[in-house]
């Protein structure tokens, strides 16, 4: 782990003292009711029916206090090793049902995020997009250029506030050059603001956030030894403690490139040792309900009036939810609540 000396810029080191500070009080006061501006939460457009309506979740999202929704649009490529960039014809759902779900949400008095994201096809050899190592690389930065620029003028003409150029592809977002020349052809199309979504474990070896006007990080931290068995799930106190931990140096960092945050995705299963895990979609653990709600409140009592968090989307409201799902989706969870009662006024 990369550190920072504080002691070269002590005005820096008072004021995140201070923060910590905040963030012990709001810990032991259990109390949680400064989020940030953008109180976000993931819609995945995942419906293979491009008829699908999304209204009943973006009224469950309206009712939890959400104020903005970043739609997450999947294309795909074929493997890590491809470079073309395509249109799934049964997972990417057609233009006119995301702008439907655009104007839906607005309906509904919520702002837009434009999430797209990549996808891999042929997981035989376990790729996904953080691990795409493109034979063309050339041809790849064509292809997505291309891909992004579809998405740039689709926010354009939807007046879209916010977009992301890319998505956790920690193979390919140390290019720094390339990613400029793609910032660069994405603002002659596009006056919203932009970030990219740095992997949680990679986001201080990007190097182009100085092109975009939020630094954007997912939120999959391991808040648990992940050695440990999958019923040693931690108490809420270690959970704050471990989110206090990627707080501070998030903080160091955000200092460093003087960027507004945005926590991109911020997610649990339900499921036992979705704290250690965060990030592994692929879990199939006993269900628990209890340990993603500690997970989400842990993280509001962490980040709770932290002003240079501008935005946190919790991932993802899409599924069906409700007591037996042990997927991402807090829908008719305990999760939920967390979000209302961070989110509400």
């Amino acid at each position: 782990m990369h550190c920072f000396n504080l002691h070269s810029s002590p005005a820096f080191a008072c004021a995140l003292a201070l923060s910590l500070f905040c963030v012990g009080a709001v810990a032991q006061a259990q109390s949680t009711d400064n989020p940030p501006v953008q109180r976000g939460v993931a819609l995945g457009l995942y419906s293979e029916d491009p008829n699908w309506s999304y209204v009943d979740m973006l009224d469950e999202m309206k009712n939890s206090g959400v104020s903005h929704v970043a739609i997450v649009v999947p294309y795909y490529i074929k493997n890590d090793s491809s470079s073309v960039i395509y249109k799934h014809p049964r997972y990417s759902v057609p233009m006119h049902t995301l702008e439907r779900t655009v104007n839906d949400a607005r309906k509904r008095g919520m702002k837009i995020f434009l999430f797209p994201i990549l996808r891999v096809e042929d997981k035989s050899n376990n790729g996904w997009r953080g691990t795409l190592k493109p034979d063309d690389v050339d041809g790849f930065y064509r292809s997505y250029t291309a891909y992004i620029l579809e998405f740039a003028r689709l926010a354009q003409r939807l007046a879209i506030p916010i977009m992301s150029v890319g998505s956790e592809l920690s193979t390919l977002d140390v290019n720094t050059a390339r990613w400029k020349k793609i910032i660069a052809a994405v603002r002659q199309v596009y006056s919203g603001r932009l970030t990219y979504s740095a992997n949680w474990d990679h986001y201080r070896e990007v190097k182009f956030f100085s092109d975009l006007d939020y630094a954007g990080v997912t939120g999959y931290f391991e808040l648990a030894n992940k050695e440990k068995a999958p019923d040693e799930d931690p108490p809420i106190k270690q959970l704050v403690h471990s989110w206090r931990n990627n707080y501070m140096a998030l903080m160091r960092w955000q200092h460093k490139i003087g960027k507004p945050l945005i926590l991109t995705e911020v997610g649990y299963l339900s499921q036992k040792g979705a704290a250690a895990k965060p990030w592994d979609e692929s879990a199939n653990e006993d269900l628990d309900l209890e340990i993603q709600r500690k997970c989400y409140e842990a993280f509001a009592r962490v980040w709770d009036n932290e002003k240079r968090l501008v935005g946190a989307y919790f991932w993802n409201w899409f599924g069906w939810g409700g007591p037996k799902s042990k997927e991402y989706t807090p829908r008719n969870k305990p999760a939920a609540k967390e979000v209302a009662s961070w989110y509400l006024p």
